[in-house]
């Protein structure tokens, strides 16, 4: 019987940013229009309060496969 260890990554910061930013603008503020569950995932669609673009993101609880 083998076992799986599962290990967390560390994501080194590149340049000091972290986080959303809009391809179109730069702007790092967002608002979430909608949300739901999709296969045990949240998907959220949000927009940017500067420019409007519009962005897609899925977010999953850790230690869930």
């Amino acid at each position: 019987m083998t076992e799986s260890v599962s290990t967390r990554k560390n994501w080194s910061p590149v340049d000091g940013k972290q986080g959303l930013e809009c391809r179109k603008c730069g702007c790092r503020h967002f608002m979430v229009d909608h949300t739901r569950k999709v296969n045990r995932m949240i998907v959220r669609y949000r927009r940017c309060r500067h420019c409007g673009q519009r962005m897609t993101t899925c977010e999953r609880a850790l230690g869930q496969p």
